[in-house]
C-alpha cells in the first residue's frame, strides 16, 4: 500500500512538473527565453511521468530539430521584420532590448518595447527621420508576433507529439 502511495506521488509531481513547464514552455514564446527548448524538458518529464519507456532516439532528434527551429525562426522572423520595412541592424538589437524592457510592463510592453526599442535605434543610431523609424519599428513588431506565433506553434506541435 505505502508503495502504491509513493508511486502516485511520485507520478502525480511529474504530472505537475510537466504542466509547469509546457506552461512555460508557451510563456517563453513570448518572453525572451528559449520556451521550445522548455517545452522539450517538459516532454522528458511527461515521458518519465507517463511511465513508458523511453522513445527512440529519432524522436528527441525530431524533438530537438523542432526547439532548434522555434528558436531560430523567431530571430529570423524579427530580423527580417524590421530589415523588410527599412530598419537597419541597430533596430534588430534594440527592438530585443525593448523586448526585454517590455517584459516587465506585461501585457503592453511585449507589443510596444520592440518597437520602441527599434525606433530609438532608427532615430539616434541610423539617424532617420522619424517616418522611416516608426517604419522600421512597426517592421520590428510584426517580426516578433510572427515570431511569437511560430513558437507557440513549434511548441504544441512538440506537445502534441509527446503526449500521443
Amino acid at each position: 500500500m505505502w508503495q502504491d502511495f509513493l508511486q502516485f506521488c511520485t507520478s502525480s509531481g511529474l504530472y505537475t512538473v510537466t504542466v509547469l513547464l509546457f506552461a512555460a514552455g508557451y510563456l517563453g514564446a513570448v518572453l525572451p527565453y528559449p520556451g521550445c527548448f522548455v517545452t522539450m524538458l517538459g516532454c522528458v518529464f511527461c515521458i518519465m511521468a507517463k511511465g513508458e519507456p523511453y522513445p527512440a532516439w529519432w524522436f528527441w532528434g525530431i524533438q530537438l530539430a523542432l526547439a532548434i527551429f522555434g528558436t531560430l525562426v523567431d530571430n529570423l522572423t524579427t530580423a527580417l521584420g524590421a530589415r523588410k520595412f527599412g530598419g537597419s541592424k541597430y533596430a534588430f538589437w534594440f527592438s530585443l532590448l525593448g523586448l526585454l524592457i517590455g517584459a516587465f510592463f506585461f501585457p503592453f510592453g511585449l507589443i510596444f518595447g520592440p518597437f520602441v526599442g527599434a525606433f530609438i535605434a532608427e532615430v539616434s543610431l541610423a539617424r532617420n527621420n522619424l517616418k522611416q523609424s516608426a517604419r522600421a519599428g512597426f517592421g520590428a513588431t510584426i517580426g516578433l508576433l510572427a515570431g511569437v506565433i511560430c513558437k507557440v506553434i513549434v511548441s504544441s506541435i512538440m506537445m502534441v507529439l509527446c503526449i500521443f
